[in-house]
């Protein structure tokens, strides 16, 4: 398999390089905010048991 090869998206023909990086940006950006959302939700808690 060739890593320069290219994916038909309609009319827009992407890289598998492009697509792995965007891919990989994505995943990143969802699991910060999963962690930030998680640890203002704790923090949430925290100060209502006091």
């Amino acid at each position: 398999m060739n890593i320069f090869s290219s994916i038909q998206l309609g009319e827009v023909e992407v890289s598998n390089s492009t697509l792995t990086v965007l891919i990989l940006v994505s995943s990143f950006t969802f699991i910060a905010v999963g962690i930030s959302s998680f640890k203002l939700y704790k923090s949430l808690l925290n100060n209502e048991n006091k």
